[in-house]
């Protein structure tokens, strides 16, 4: 059994080394095709003594949905739009600097409780066929056993630290939390999600702050949550990888928002 407070030390240590690789991956995925997810956002945060990179959601043309371990601190954020690739010269690729930020006042970095953040880009951006908001925010928690879609640019297996530079997606299936506490106690909450893949598919380090999205319809996502932590056990382990439920903070996305 590998407890939460072992998988929450891992991830919060490599958030604070100078050229930390952080987060949650995408283990096992297939490259997202153009446009195929508009609001995927790649975010390059940087502290007063390190530099992160995260993934992010484009919630409508000025706000950005994100982990709260991606904000905390942070002094400027670099985010591509538009793009699936971190490196390759893209013309539909959007790049905007922002320094204002809303991190959950119930953060908690030990514990990751609260994992949520939002990000304010200078002055709106225009949509395109590629760069474009997600069509709805998750107002009721998902039923376990229910398929989701993780999205990520992030390392795609344990013993390779570079991130991919095609957004990678998978699919999973949502975990009740009695279930999940069987591998991670009691530290899982009511504001948890937590997913697993076939084998050992999911999340991985720079995938922190990615969405999780579940199709309502024909073209039509809904946002679900946001990568928050995986197992002190590894990426490419079988245990499963957490999010927060984004239905938990409608009310204070929406107050800061009006989204």
């Amino acid at each position: 059994m590998v407890f939460l407070c072992s998988a929450f030390f891992f991830v919060t240590y490599l958030l604070t080394q100078a050229d930390a690789r952080t987060g949650s991956r995408i283990i096992g995925g297939n490259n997202a095709y153009a446009g195929q997810f508009p609001h995927a956002a790649a975010i390059t945060v940087q502290t007063s003594n390190s530099r992160i990179f995260c993934g992010g959601t484009l919630i409508n043309n000025e706000w950005v949905l994100t982990a709260g371990q991606c904000v905390d601190g942070a002094t400027l954020f670099t985010i591509q739009l538009g793009s699936n690739n971190l490196n390759t010269d893209d013309p539909n690729r959007v790049t905007v600097a922002s320094s204002e930020y809303f991190l959950h006042p119930d953060y908690n970095p030990s514990t990751l409780e609260n994992d949520i953040g939002l990000i304010k880009l200078r002055l709106p951006v225009e949509y395109t066929s590629y760069l474009n908001k997600v069509h709805f925010l998750g107002d009721h928690y998902v039923v376990p056993s229910t398929t989701a879609v993780a999205v990520g640019w992030g390392q795609t297996s344990d013993d390779d630290p570079e991130f991919s530079n095609d957004l990678k997606w998978v699919t999973v299936a949502a975990l009740s939390n009695e279930e999940c506490r069987l591998t991670y106690g009691n530290q899982i909450t009511d504001s948890t999600l937590c997913v697993e893949g076939n084998y050992n598919e999911g999340s991985c380090y720079g995938d922190t702050g990615s969405g999780l999205f579940q199709s309502v319809g024909p073209g039509y996502m809904m946002h679900s949550g946001v990568a928050s932590f995986i197992s002190g056990n590894g990426c490419e382990s079988t245990d499963p990888s957490g999010y927060v439920r984004t239905a938990a903070y409608r009310a204070w996305i929406k107050n800061i928002t009006g989204v």
